[in-house]
């Protein structure tokens, strides 16, 4: 909540609202799942690979991609920190429910969820130098969960913007959370550490995970906080 000229208004959408994003963000979870299919199918990810190490325009832009892709993930870990700190000590509901639901999420689902995947996947990345050495040579267990479907970057980064898309009132910083995690996707796939179908499957499995956990824990708690007396 903030106040303004003595009215305090929401800078989030009231659990009607948001579940109306959040259906629509679930149907577009469907395409992208849809699309990674395809991408895989029709081998269009080796052309799209290929297209990549051989554009001097993206070659150019490797390592602000590089930059980005290593240190892109905070843009979202730091807010949503913050979020359920300043919760916790002003007893704040929106904030400390929202800030929950991102570590419960991140935990259970980019963490848990999208390794346990990257096991039973087991495919190899574009640029498999970087699991050459020999922790990776002595170690299956290494060499699969460090695989390469789904992008665990494409995922986390998903979560943190589909929360915020979702949730947040204002549409120009619901769209900058997503430019944001487009541009990890896109980064993953430059740097050559993705194919195409392994970040529209992350940025998919994303959606699905904070699906989830908007159902199971936020909506259901958001909407008792709105109804919940003030004082």
């Amino acid at each position: 909540m903030v106040a303004v000229s003595g009215k305090t208004i929401s800078i989030f959408l009231d659990s009607r609202e948001a579940r109306a994003r959040l259906r629509f963000a679930l149907r577009v979870s469907v395409l992208l799942w849809a699309g990674a299919l395809a991408s895989w199918l029709t081998h269009a990810d080796t052309a799209v690979f290929q297209n990549v190490e051989t554009s001097r325009a993206l070659l150019l832009l490797r390592p602000f991609c590089e930059g980005y892709s290593e240190w892109g993930l905070f843009i979202f870990y730091l807010p949503f920190m913050a979020l359920l700190v300043l919760g916790m000590l002003a007893k704040n509901g929106p904030f400390r429910i929202l800030g929950l639901a991102y570590v419960f999420a991140q935990l259970f689902g980019t963490v848990l969820l999208v390794h346990l995947i990257k096991l039973g996947s087991g495919r190899l990345r574009p640029q498999a130098d970087h699991m050459q050495g020999a922790f990776f040579q002595v170690s299956h267990f290494a060499q699969a969960i460090h695989s390469s479907f789904p992008s665990s970057h494409a995922v986390d980064t998903a979560v943190g913007a589909l929360f915020l898309a979702v949730l947040l009132r204002s549409r120009s910083a619901s769209t900058l959370a997503l430019a944001a995690t487009l541009l990890m996707a896109l980064s993953r796939i430059v740097v050559g550490k993705h194919y195409m179908s392994d970040v529209l499957a992350g940025l998919a499995l994303g959606a699905a995970i904070v699906g989830i956990v908007m159902h199971v824990y936020l909506l259901p708690r958001w909407r008792k906080s709105e109804t919940a007396p003030t004082h």
